[in-house]
C-alpha cells in the first residue's frame, strides 16, 4: 500500500502495487478503512476512475455499517467527485449534499463542508440556477473567510463572478474576479499557483469580451499571458487566453487573429480539449464569415456544432446556430427553428434541474432529520442503561474500595516489617563491612611487618652472604671462577627478587584508586628498561575497570607479574603480547603471549609460579590454561567472572 501512494516512483510502478493492493483489499473483509481510503486516492492520482469508484462505494458501505461519520463523510465526496468527471451532476450533487450534513456534524470540518458547498455552486452555476449559485457561495464564503480558508474563499469569488456573469451583472462579476485575484497572493504555495493566478484575468477578458469591449479584452489577456510562459507551463490555460486576445484583436480589425486561432485549434487538437477546440473553430467561422469566405466558416462551425452538441455544451451550439443561420441565407429558417428549439427545451430543462437539486436538498434534510431522530431515541435508551450502569458501577466501586482499603492495612504492615529487617540488614552488613576494614587494616600491617622483615633481614643476611663469598673466593684466587661468579650473581638476583617483593608489599601497589592500565604499563617499563623485550597491549573499551572488584584486580596482577617474570627468565623472548576483552557471556578474557622458546606442556612439571597463577585463578572462580610448543612460544589465558 505504502509503495503504491509513493510519489517518487514512476506511475507504472505505483499502478502495479496499487493493482496488488487492490486485489488483497477485494478479497478481505478486515481491511482497514483508511487503507481503503488512501488506495482509492491513489487510483484517482493514476487516472483509474472505476476502480477509484469501487473502492469509494465500499469505503461508504463499510463507514454506514460503522456509524463512522468522517469517513461516510469522505466517501460521499469521493463518490460525488466520480459522478462529477462523470459529467452526472444529479448524483454528484446528492452525494455532495449527503457528504456535507455530515461534515456539518463534525468538529473541526466547517472549511471542509464549505469547500464542497462551493462545488455544489459551481455544478448549480453551470445549469444555470445562478441565483441559488450566488445563495450557496456566499454561505461558502462566510465559513471560508471565518476560518481563514484562503483556497476557498478564492474559489467561492470565483463561482461568485460566474454566477453575476450569467446573470448579465458584468461590473459585479468584474468586481468579484478582482477579489479572486487579490486572495491568489496568499496561495504561492500551491502547486498550481500559476493557473490559479491567471484564471480570474481570463474570466475578466471573458467578461468584457461578452460586454463588446475588445480593447479591454486584449489588455486584461496581454496581462495575463505576461505572468508565466504558459505555452509550456499549461497549455490550456495559454490557448484561452490566446483566444480571447485573438478575438478582441478580430473585433478591432486586427489580421493577426487568424493565426492566433489557428495555433489555438492546434494546441486543442493535440490536448484532445473539446471545449477549446469548440471555441477555436467557432471564432474561426465567425472570422471567415466576416470576412466573406462563407465555405471556410460553414466549416468551422458546422464541425463545432456537431462537436457541442455530442458533448452537450449547449450554450456555443446556440451561439454556433445564430452564426450558421447568417452564412447560410437560404437555409436561416431552418437553423433559427433548431436555435429556438434548443432553447426552449434548455429552459424546460433548467427548471427542472432547478426542482431536482433543490428535491436533493429537502430529501437529504429529512434523511438527517430521521437520522437525528433515531439519534436522540438510541440517546434515551443509552442513557437509561448508563443509569443503570452506574448505579451498578457506584455499588461495585464501594465494595473494592472496602476491600482495598483492608487490603492496605495489610500490605502497610507488612511493609512496616519489611522495612524493619531492611534496616536490620544494614546494620549487619556495615559490621561486615566494619569487620572486612579491619581485617584489611590488619592485613597492610602484616604486609609492611613482612615487609621489613624480608628488607631489613633476609636480604641483608643474604647481602653478607654473598660479601663473605666474594671475600673468600678472592682471597682463594677464584674470581675468575665463571662457576663460582654465576652463583654470586644468583644470590645477587634473589636479592633483586626479595627486593621488589618487599616494596610492593610495603607500597600496597594496587590500591583502590589505582589506574590498572597504568600500572600495567609501568610493569613493562620496568620489564623494557633491562631487558631487550617489547610489549604490546590490547584493552577493549567494553571493560570498565572502575566497576571491577578491587580482589580481581590485585589477583590479575600477581598473574601478570608472575608470568611476565617467567616469560624474561626463560623464554629468550623479543616479544610479548597482553590482550583483555570482555567474552560474550560478561567474563573477562586476559591472554598474555610470546615469541619465545616454549617448552613441552606434557613433559616439563608446573613449576610453583604457574601453580600460584592457577590457585589465583581458582579463587577468583575463573579458568587457567596454558599452551606451549617449542620454538613457537607460550600463550597464557586467564577468564574470570566479573
Amino acid at each position: 500500500m505504502s509503495k503504491a501512494s509513493d510519489a517518487t516512483e514512476t506511475p507504472g510502478t505505483r499502478l502495479r502495487y496499487a493493482n496488488q493492493a487492490y486485489q488483497l483489499v477485494e478479497k478481505s473483509d478486515a481491511a482497514k478503512s483508511e487503507d481503503i481510503f488512501e488506495l482509492a486516492q491513489t487510483f484517482f492520482e493514476l487516472g483509474e476512475p472505476k476502480k477509484y469508484f469501487d473502492l469509494s462505494k465500499m469505503l461508504y458501505r463499510k463507514s454506514m455499517a460503522a456509524h463512522d461519520q468522517i469517513r461516510i463523510a469522505e466517501s460521499s465526496y469521493c463518490i460525488g467527485n466520480y459522478f462529477y468527471n462523470e459529467a452526472n451532476y444529479d448524483s454528484a450533487y446528492y452525494y455532495y449534499t449527503k457528504s456535507e450534513k455530515f461534515l456539518l456534524n463534525i468538529k473541526g470540518r466547517k472549511s471542509t463542508a464549505a469547500f464542497i458547498k462551493n462545488i455544489k455552486a459551481d455544478i448549480l452555476s453551470f445549469k444555470k440556477d445562478y441565483v441559488q449559485a450566488e445563495r450557496l457561495s456566499i454561505e461558502a464564503l462566510k465559513v471560508a473567510k471565518q476560518e481563514k480558508y484562503d483556497l476557498v474563499t478564492y474559489n467561492c469569488y470565483i463561482t461568485l463572478g460566474n454566477s453575476l456573469a450569467g446573470l448579465e451583472n458584468y461590473d459585479k462579476a468584474i468586481e468579484y474576479y478582482q477579489k479572486a485575484i487579490g486572495v491568489s497572493d496568499n496561495l504561492k504555495s500551491d502547486s498550481q499557483y500559476q493557473a490559479l493566478r491567471v484564471m480570474p484575468y481570463n474570466y475578466i477578458a471573458s467578461v468584457y469580451r461578452k460586454k463588446n469591449d475588445p480593447a479591454n479584452t486584449i489588455k486584461i489577456a496581454k496581462q495575463a499571458l505576461a505572468f508565466d510562459d504558459f505555452k509550456k507551463s499549461n497549455s490550456a490555460v495559454y490557448c484561452y487566453l490566446v483566444n480571447n486576445l485573438a478575438y478582441g484583436k478580430f473585433k478591432l480589425g486586427d489580421p493577426t487573429a487568424l493565426k492566433q486561432f489557428t495555433e489555438t485549434l492546434h494546441i486543442a487538437d493535440s490536448l484532445k480539449n473539446n471545449p477549446i477546440q469548440i471555441t477555436s473553430k467557432t471564432y474561426l467561422g465567425e472570422y471567415h464569415l466576416a470576412h466573406g469566405d462563407t465555405t471556410a466558416a460553414n466549416g468551422y462551425l458546422k464541425q463545432a456544432q456537431t462537436q457541442a452538441h455530442r458533448f452537450h455544451i449547449f450554450d456555443d451550439e446556440l451561439k454556433i446556430l445564430q452564426l450558421l443561420a447568417e452564412a447560410n441565407p437560404q437555409e436561416k429558417s431552418y437553423y433559427s427553428n433548431r436555435y429556438i428549439a434548443l432553447s426552449d427545451s434548455l429552459q424546460v430543462v433548467e427548471r427542472a434541474t432547478r426542482d431536482k437539486f433543490a428535491r436533493i436538498e429537502f430529501e437529504t434534510d429529512e434523511i438527517e432529520t430521521e437520522r437525528n431522530s433515531l439519534s436522540l431515541k438510541t440517546e434515551y435508551l443509552s442513557l437509561q442503561r448508563w443509569i443503570i450502569a452506574a448505579i451498578a458501577v457506584f455499588s461495585i466501586v464501594i465494595i473494592v474500595l472496602w476491600y482495598v482499603n483492608q487490603s492496605n492495612k495489610a500490605k502497610t504492615r507488612e511493609l512496616l516489617l519489611k522495612q524493619e529487617q531492611q534496616k536490620a540488614n544494614e546494620d549487619i552488613f556495615q559490621l561486615m563491612l566494619d569487620q572486612h576494614q579491619k581485617i584489611q587494616e590488619g592485613k597492610n600491617i602484616e604486609k609492611q611487618r613482612i615487609s621489613l622483615e624480608l628488607h631489613d633481614g633476609v636480604m641483608g643476611k643474604l647481602a653478607a652472604v654473598r660479601l663473605n663469598l666474594y671475600a673468600m673466593l678472592y682471597r682463594a684466587n677464584l674470581i675468575e671462577d665463571d662457576a663460582f661468579s654465576s652463583q654470586i650473581e644468583e644470590i645477587q638476583s634473589v636479592e633483586q627478587e626479595i627486593r621488589n617483593i618487599a616494596h610492593d608489599l610495603n607500597a600496597n601497589i594496587l590500591s583502590d584508586n589505582s589506574d590498572f592500565i597504568a600500572i600495567v604499563k609501568e610493569l613493562f617499563a620496568k620489564i623494557e628498561n633491562h631487558s631487550q623485550i617489547h610489549f604490546s597491549l590490547e584493552v577493549s573499551d567494553s571493560v570498565n575497570w572502575d566497576l571491577i572488584n578491587h580482589t580481581i584486580k590485585i589477583n590479575l596482577y600477581r598473574v601478570l607479574q608472575e608470568s611476565l617474570h617467567n616469560i624474561e627468565k626463560y623464554a629468550d623472548a623479543k616479544h610479548v603480547a597482553v590482550a583483555m576483552s570482555k567474552t560474550e557471556s560478561g567474563e573477562l578474557e586476559v591472554t598474555i603471549s610470546d615469541d619465545g622458546n616454549g617448552f613441552n606442556t606434557k613433559q616439563k612439571k608446573n613449576g610453583i609460579g604457574i601453580q600460584n597463577m592457577k590457585v589465583r585463578a581458582a579463587e577468583l572462580g575463573g579458568r587457567f590454561e596454558i599452551w606451549s610448543e617449542i620454538k613457537k612460544g607460550t600463550k597464557v589465558s586467564l577468564i574470570i567472572p566479573i
